[in-house]
């Protein structure tokens, strides 16, 4: 009999929490933009003061296949409204290049090759993302000189065989013998070696600033073990050696990087440093998921949750199980939405009450096989993300067959 009290407590107050509020809902209502799942991911709602900001993040988990037709959905409407210099990526500075060269029209080496080593491990084997760049190369081919960006590569060194690759382009051939054979050569190579050919007076003067920042990502790689704290010295890095005060930059980067409240991510470190004034000039908007799919290695999982026999799981995810992954205020947004859509959610409006709660963002779990994050005690959901992607019914990114 106690037990079965104790399961009628435990299922109202589910019931109860899994409630939405009427005040939330109705400013929602007022604040949400909805696409179908096949359209074109073009948001009218966008206004000015959003474009007006010089450092868009939108975050995502990778493993869903709206995210890499969010990005470029994101990316181009910008693109053509205020003209994005920089594309941050979250690949190294090889990959960057070379998937740069890619963009520009070379077939040098090829688009899965570049992506190979890739620390965003579903873009590398899945033809989803592969695709993603392919538009991206169309789109860059149809823009005029006044419109073309750059790709900057801000992570760690994932990929030593493309290092080494750019490394021997770029310097002259006499100083190629003198190049580590080993991964982990590279630091003594550039402390002892770089500066010396640098200073040589035979490299191209358009070369030594790249030289530079291979030395700077080869000597900081070794030091820095944190992706986000690796990401920030070279965004700052770069900022200030290659006068980006005033240029419009994009970057679409994995869910946790973009989170703005914390002092240890990407987009935290990045706020809450004033010598490069973002503070009130950078927005976030972060993808959330409801009764979606995602792209899971098999061994990662525990075996009753596992498509059983196949490497990757197409596991079901959403914000609102209660088991996994729990968002608390999630029925407001799914409230407001429709199943198959694509919801942009503006949450700082001025008269937001997201400005004054961590609903909308607050996490819970029972079992832990996702990362959580713990909400900073005073902090509301706007200080984390701006905006946000409510996602209905997404499937999984499909990887590669064997």
């Amino acid at each position: 009999m106690k037990t079965y009290n104790f399961l009628i407590v435990v299922s109202v107050l589910a019931m109860l929490t899994s409630c939405s509020s009427s005040k939330y809902v109705n400013y929602l209502k007022q604040n949400t933009e909805r696409v179908d799942m096949t359209d074109s991911l073009q948001f009218s709602s966008l206004d000015d003061e959003f474009y007006n900001n010089d450092l868009f993040f939108v975050g995502e988990i990778h493993e869903v296949e709206t995210s890499p037709r969010i990005d470029f959905a994101m990316f181009t409407q910008l693109n053509n409204k205020v003209n994005v210099q920089i594309y941050l990526a979250e690949m190294d500075i090889a990959q960057a290049y070379y998937l740069q060269k890619y963009i520009e029209g070379s077939n040098e080496i090829a688009l899965k090759d570049i992506l190979k080593n890739w620390a965003v491990y579903i873009g590398s084997i899945s033809e989803q993302y592969r695709h993603k760049w392919v538009k991206l190369r169309a789109y860059y081919a149809q823009l005029p000189e006044g419109s073309k960006f750059k790709i900057v590569g801000l992570d760690k060194i994932a990929d030593y065989a493309l290092l080494r690759k750019l490394v021997q382009e770029k310097i002259p051939e006499q100083y190629l013998t003198q190049l580590p054979t080993e991964d982990n050569g590279w630091i003594a190579w550039s402390t002892d070696q770089l500066d010396q050919i640098i200073n040589s007076g035979v490299v191209e003067h358009t070369d030594i600033a790249l030289l530079k920042d291979l030395q700077f990502n080869i000597q900081t790689n070794a030091e820095i073990k944190s992706r986000d704290h690796f990401m920030y010295q070279n965004f700052k890095r770069y900022y200030l050696n290659k006068e980006w005060k005033n240029k419009k930059i994009y970057g679409g980067f994995g869910f946790a990087h973009t989170l703005q409240a914390y002092d240890y991510t990407l987009a935290g470190r990045i706020k809450k440093d004033s010598t490069l004034l973002y503070t009130h000039k950078m927005v976030s908007m972060n993808a959330l998921y409801v009764d979606s799919r995602l792209t899971v290695q098999s061994a990662s999982l525990p075996k009753f949750l596992q498509d059983k026999g196949k490497d990757f799981t197409r596991f079901k995810f959403s914000y609102d199980n209660r088991l996994f992954m729990y968002i608390k205020g999630i029925a407001d947004y799914k409230k407001v939405t429709k199943p198959n859509t694509i919801n942009l959610i503006k949450l700082d409006s001025e008269n937001s009450p997201y400005l004054y709660t961590a609903r909308g963002t607050k996490t819970k779990r029972l079992l832990p096989i996702w990362e959580g994050f713990d909400i900073i005690e005073g902090t509301a959901t706007t200080d984390y993300a701006q905006f946000v992607f409510l996602i209905r019914n997404a499937d999984w990114v499909v990887p590669d067959a064997k």
